[in-house]
């Protein structure tokens, strides 16, 4: 099975990801990530057999309930809003950021959470970006789809999108369909 662990959003947040989502709409090649299953993703597994160890794993980590930020939209590829012209806006995924600069707790689960895999053998993450994805890009955008992304950006630039309090990790199975994926929950660590 296909598998991740994550951060679950909260369904006040997920209502205020639905309004950000509506603001992009006028991208024809989006494909809008279902709010409902919204999720920080802390490690992306892969195909895994069996999730004894991992579970095993997850159930010893001990840390105390933390509050995040939701603030400003942004994308990946990562670059200047004043060279996606010259790029002729090849945008792949479009991401509402996460802060929790008060302690990076937030940091220090996902590295936590990275270590104990590493002990399972997964390979280590590169560079964690805290985030949730609103929508992926499909193909380039349009003069007009560039100039429209920009403004969208710019304005919610440091924009506060809401507060959540992350109580619980989640060992998740990702099944792809065609109507997108389908994330079913394997096992729930509450931190404590």
């Amino acid at each position: 099975m296909r598998a991740f662990i994550a951060v679950d959003i909260s369904d006040e947040i997920r209502k205020k990801i639905e309004n950000v989502q509506h603001e992009f709409r006028f991208l024809k090649s989006a494909r809008f990530v279902d709010a409902k299953q919204a999720h920080i993703t802390l490690k992306f597994l892969g195909e895994i057999s069996a999730a004894d160890d991992i579970i095993h794993e997850l159930s010893s980590i001990s840390v105390n309930p933390f509050k995040i930020t939701f603030k400003g939209v942004g994308f990946f590829p990562e670059i200047p809003l004043d060279r996606l012209k010259e790029r002729r806006g090849r945008v792949r995924v479009v991401w509402i950021g996460v802060d929790d600069s008060n302690g990076k707790a937030l940091q220090a689960l996902q590295q936590d959470v990275d270590a104990r895999m590493a002990k399972l053998g997964f390979a280590p993450e590169k560079d964690f970006s805290p985030h949730t994805t609103i929508c992926r890009i499909k193909r380039s955008m349009s003069r007009d789809e560039i100039e429209s992304f920009i403004k969208r950006i710019k304005s919610f630039e440091n924009t506060s999108i809401g507060t959540m309090i992350v109580d619980s990790i989640k060992l998740k199975k990702s099944t792809l369909t065609q109507k997108g994926p389908i994330y079913d929950d394997i096992y729930v660590h509450k931190l404590s």
